[in-house]
């Protein structure tokens, strides 16, 4: 009962922001009392931290099966880019501004932890590029994973722009991902 309370509020504070759900909300999501819930957990604080949690669990799990998948660095690339923007389109940009203003000592720095985690893998996925001779040489990889996240920042304070409109068929966002690895690709020498 309490792993589909958390499920469901998640599913709720996505959509919605934190702010915007009330335990109410939450309750006649599940489908049990309010008194029910309260039971599972004492305050909203502790039900969004156990949300989070799990998010971030479930993200480390994603991450790590991407890496093990993958056969090539440029689809571990181009997956993780994928994979990172598939979450923002299902993620209102409420819930990440909540977490930022309502839980900046605890939440938001388990949130920042996990970001730097990932950026550092997009980093040692470039320079394990620069190795193998697919991504260029003369790219900064801490520059270009603080870059790319920027993006996405930038990305999900704008919700309202081309990439993020939930309207638009998934099909279309492979169109940006030539550009992103244009930055970094190393062009074959047989092309140049």
């Amino acid at each position: 009962m309490k792993d589909n309370i958390i499920d469901m509020a998640l599913n709720l504070f996505r959509r919605n922001g934190i702010r915007n759900v009330t335990m109410d909300m939450v309750a006649a999501e599940v489908g049990i009392s309010k008194r029910t819930l309260y039971e599972y957990f004492q305050a909203k604080d502790s039900l969004v931290e156990a949300c989070l949690t799990k998010e971030l669990d479930r993200r480390r799990q994603m991450a790590s099966e991407i890496i093990s998948s993958s056969n090539h660095i440029v689809e571990t690339y181009i997956l993780f880019t994928w994979n990172y923007i598939l979450e923002l389109r299902r993620t209102h940009y409420l819930f990440m501004q909540d977490i930022r203003r309502l839980y900046p000592g605890t939440l938001c720095k388990q949130a920042y932890d996990f970001e730097s985690h990932l950026k550092n893998k997009v980093a040692s996925f470039v320079r394990q590029g620069q190795q193998e001779g697919v991504f260029r040489k003369d790219i900064n990889p801490e520059l270009s994973a603080i870059i790319l996240f920027q993006q996405y920042a930038f990305l999900l304070k704008k919700e309202k722009l081309f990439f993020l409109r939930r309207n638009i068929p998934l099909m279309k966002y492979l169109l940006i991902l030539p550009y992103i690895l244009s930055a970094v690709w190393q062009r074959p020498k047989d092309l140049a």
